[in-house]
């Protein structure tokens, strides 16, 4: 499974280390969403982005997209200036990168553990995601961190017995099947 990780994840140790961000900030699933996307488009330099692109990226109206920028360089997690680059803040980085590594935990969690598609993987991570709390991504990196030390065969068999063929257990037949899609959907 570690081949499947992204390379420039951190470890649960790194990410600690560095410089805790406001938390004293709201910030909500959607602003997690814009940092994340900021986060990705833009690469770890943080080049920075333009809200055109922003705005194609979360499939957002312009406006909007504009309106919640200005809220989050309020907050202090980006820096932007009318008709200028997007770009992240050292606390922006930060938070940022947290997000994007506790997405990237729960579509591992989902693809690799619970043997969801790629594309369904994505799709869950992105509802699920933003309820997690910090000890709950801390505990599921753990858990991720231990079955990566399992040997293959034990994976192979929790994968099996949890994924139940693809087959759909009575109690939950009743669920819809088409998700709403999030913005990387």
């Amino acid at each position: 499974m570690n081949a499947n990780k992204k390379k420039s994840k951190k470890s649960a140790e790194d990410l600690a280390t560095d410089t805790p961000v406001n938390t004293g900030a709201r910030i909500t699933s959607t602003h997690e969403d814009y940092l994340e996307a900021v986060f990705r488009l833009s690469g770890e330099d943080s080049k920075g982005i333009r809200v055109t692109d922003l705005a194609k990226e979360l499939g957002c109206r312009l406006p909007t997209v504009t309106r919640t920028v200005k809220t989050l360089a309020d907050l202090g997690f980006f820096s932007h200036e009318s008709r200028g680059l997007v770009h992240l803040t050292d606390q922006g980085k930060i938070l940022a990168r947290e997000i994007a590594h506790r997405h990237d935990d729960v579509v591992s969690f989902l693809q690799f553990i619970l043997g969801l598609s790629e594309e369904d993987a994505r799709a869950d991570a992105c509802q699920l995601e933003h309820g997690l709390s910090a000890l709950g991504a801390e505990r599921l990196h753990r858990f991720l961190d231990y079955i990566d030390t399992m040997p293959v065969e034990d994976r192979k068999k929790m994968q099996k017995h949890v994924s139940a063929d693809g087959k759909h257990i009575e109690q939950f037949g009743n669920l819809v099947e088409i998700k709403t899609q999030g913005w990387r959907g």
